[in-house]
């Protein structure tokens, strides 16, 4: 079954004729009913009673009629919609989202966008979500991404939630917890952290139960730049407490490692898409949208285990005449 025999279906059920139907779709009366017949055996079921005069619909036939009728509608609108983004040339998407997202998918989401479409330009403003929230509202934006705990009740909003994560702990190779099993909270008494300067409110109130994280306002380096925040954290004995995907580069270059530390399941992300009831999505927001679903989709890298950050990052072995 095509969307070719579907149409032809469909016109062939509005008519009841064979010879007004060809005549509609300017096809032969025989490569018609070769089309109408190849569906029947495709499916298993008559789809019309040949009549002395004309055809009827069969009660399958008239189900399959409701079913096709919409689903043609919709293959036009989107073949009508993949065009304009063809055509849409310096098109313009405006985002914004968190900056530990600005840092991590929101770069791969772009990158995925010009493969797919790029003719479409992105442009993105990196921040929190209460000043986000309000550039969402004045129509300054097409949609944001960022933490949802404190926007999913906003009766403006529609959202589209993106995989949860956990939250861990990351330290350099050589950090003195890289290397210990079993951590809990009470074992990093004494270490400072590197850490975004205000968290969502959400996770602010999951946090006031673990006391012992340095994390929010314990941090001993502040910044709302995530990027600093990795930086800082490999270049010293200062933890980091971001998302597995956030940090994919530096634990795959073994700049960071995942430390093994137990904490409660409620430490977690919950990042959405939001965008305005209202005024829905263009076509190439739609696209963007998408594609970053696409990427958070995505499994996350799988950090080095903390025997191998106890060793720290390997050196490649030298070259033998075999191999060289």
């Amino acid at each position: 079954m095509n969307l070719r025999q579907l149409q032809h279906f469909v016109a062939l059920a509005e008519t009841g004729s064979v010879r007004r139907t060809s005549a509609r779709l300017n096809l032969s009366q025989p490569a018609l009913s070769k089309s109408i017949r190849a569906l029947e055996e495709d499916l298993g079921v008559v789809l019309f009673d040949r009549l002395p005069r004309g055809l009827r619909l069969t009660p399958v036939g008239t189900w399959l009629l409701s079913r096709s009728v919409p689903l043609l509608a919709e293959a036009r609108q989107l073949r009508n919609e993949i065009e304009l983004i063809r055509r849409q040339t310096g098109s313009e998407v405006r985002i914004a989202a968190g900056t530990v997202l600005c840092a991590s998918l929101i770069p791969r989401s772009l990158a995925r966008l010009r493969e797919v479409a790029p003719s479409i330009r992105g442009i993105v403003s990196a921040g929190y979500w209460d000043d986000q929230k309000t550039m969402l509202l004045n129509a300054e934006i097409d949609f944001l991404v960022a933490d949802a705990r404190d926007l999913e009740d906003i009766a403006e909003f529609e959202l589209a939630r993106l995989p949860v994560e956990p939250i861990c702990a990351f330290a350099r190779p050589g950090h003195p917890l890289a290397g210990r099993r079993g951590l809990t909270p009470a074992d990093l008494r004494g270490f400072d952290a590197a850490g975004l300067t205000r968290l969502p409110k959400g996770l602010e109130r999951v946090l006031r139960d673990l006391p012992d994280l340095p994390v929010g306002g314990g941090s001993a380096v502040g910044s709302d730049d995530f990027g600093l925040l990795r930086t800082v954290a490999a270049a010293s004995d200062l933890l980091l407490f971001a998302p597995p995907g956030a940090v994919s580069d530096q634990t795959g270059r073994g700049e960071l490692v995942r430390l093994d530390l137990s904490l409660p399941v409620e430490v977690q992300t919950h990042f959405a898409i939001v965008w305005r009831r209202d005024r829905g999505l263009s076509p190439s927001a739609e696209l963007l949208k998408r594609t970053i679903l696409e990427c958070a989709a995505l499994p996350p890298p799988v950090s080095p285990s903390p025997a191998a950050a106890a060793r720290g990052p390997r050196s490649a072995p030298a070259a033998t005449a075999e191999t060289a």
